[in-house]
């Protein structure tokens, strides 16, 4: 898939669903592009060809959790540390915590493992069941084909700041600070992570649109009107629903953007039950066997 995906990107440049962000990364953009791809047996989308790899978001969420419920170290009251490398919700989506235990009984890995157990949804460590079994219709998690498929990554944990105008006229502030080292307060935190299963950034949101109406300011903005969401892709992915992102705002030891239900990013508490999307980045040895791309024939991959 890489090498070919690659050079048929590079080699569309009359297809308007097709651009280069300002890091160089090849994106889609638009209302239907043709970046369907079956992975994991399902039906996944291609963001782009990003650092280097192409990167996947699942068409479906894997549904709703908490980001994270671990509270900040030394503070007696009820407030959870957005630091991504430590959080609930990357120990659900990536191997390695399978004997790890926290509180009632929750254990990590579930999704990478295609598990059952219990999974954190809300504040306070509420739990809920979560069965991410090969045999579930919806939620399942990852084959061993799809994690042999899988190139652990590194990816970008700096925080992005609610008071600054971002708009997508000038995505290149945001994507640095996705990129950059600024988080809040005084505890230590990653600047980046490497691992296998991640969430989507603000900045793979704000650029899939090809809308001409999108210079709304794209976090905290509660007067938005926001045109982002027309001839977004994304958009019809999440469909008008809380999502998680991996990016913390610098507004607190707690928050985390999200993108909310009238398409504009907030800064919500890590604790929230927000949906979940996971994104990976395919090994570059992944060929293209069949298929166009498109919803009806999309590409498949060995």
């Amino acid at each position: 898939l890489y090498g070919t995906i690659l050079n048929e990107l590079n080699e569309a440049k009359d297809d308007s669903s097709i651009f280069v962000d300002p890091y160089g990364n090849i994106r889609y953009r638009g209302a239907t592009p043709n970046n369907y791809v079956t992975f994991n047996e399902e039906t996944w989308r291609i963001i782009g060809i990003t650092d280097g790899k192409v990167k996947l978001i699942r068409d479906e969420s894997i549904g709703n959790y908490s980001w994270n419920t671990r509270p900040i170290p030394n503070e007696s009251k009820f407030e959870y540390l957005n630091e991504w490398s430590q959080a609930d919700l990357m120990k659900l989506l990536n191997p390695g915590y399978e004997n790890e235990k926290n509180g009632d009984s929750v254990t990590g890995s579930l999704y990478w493992n295609s598990a059952s157990g219990k999974c954190y949804s809300n504040s306070r460590n509420s739990t809920k069941a979560c069965d991410f079994s090969q045999n579930t219709s919806n939620s399942k998690g990852l084959s061993k084909e799809a994690q042999s498929m899988i190139e652990k990554s590194t990816w970008y944990l700096g925080g992005a700041d609610y008071r600054l105008q971002y708009t997508l006229s000038n995505i290149t502030n945001l994507m640095d600070a996705e990129r950059g080292t600024k988080t809040w307060g005084n505890l230590k935190r990653s600047t980046v992570w490497n691992g296998y299963v991640g969430l989507m950034y603000p900045s793979d949101y704000a650029q899939a649109t090809k809308s001409d109406n999108c210079e709304e300011v794209l976090i905290n903005n509660w007067n938005n009107t926001n045109g982002c969401m027309n001839n977004n892709w994304i958009d019809s992915i999440v469909s008008k629903t809380p999502t998680w992102t991996m990016t913390q705002a610098t507004s607190s030891d707690n928050d985390v953007l999200s993108l909310y239900d009238d398409e504009i990013f907030y800064s919500a508490e890590a604790t929230a039950p927000w949906k979940i999307f996971p994104i990976v980045n395919l090994k570059s040895s992944i060929k293209v066997k069949s298929g166009m791309g498109e919803q009806s024939t999309p590409y498949t991959i060995d």
